[in-house]
């Protein structure tokens, strides 16, 4: 188990990981930002909710933010698929939109 200044870190790092501020991750999480900034810093432990709702929020396992570096690899591990998949559709769009044009009959082309 990590300790309170510990497991804040980790949930910062997850927070700016997954694109979001404090008062995004708060609401998602039912808290004021102020209570995310304390669990950040380590003033506060988090109760296991949420934990749950940080895990969810943030795509990073609860094992996580606890000190299970099994997770943490796992974790990464999962970023790096997302982020493929991500990379993957950004780069069929284009593709798609040539094969429309090319298979799209001309406005202008007699038909028999």
């Amino acid at each position: 188990m990590l300790n309170r200044t510990q497991l804040g870190k980790r949930i910062k790092e997850a927070r700016l990981r997954s694109g979001l501020s404090q008062q995004q991750l708060a609401t998602v999480v039912g808290v004021s930002d102020k209570t995310i900034s304390a669990y950040e810093v380590g003033r506060v432990d988090p109760p296991l909710e949420s934990l749950e709702k940080l895990s969810g929020a943030t795509a990073h396992p609860i094992a996580y933010f606890i000190g299970d570096v099994q997770s943490n690899i796992e974790a990464k591990l999962d970023r790096i698929a997302r982020e493929l998949t991500e990379i993957r559709q950004s780069l069929q769009k284009p593709e798609q939109a040539e094969q429309t044009e090319t298979t799209a009959v001309p406005t202008n082309a007699k038909q028999e």
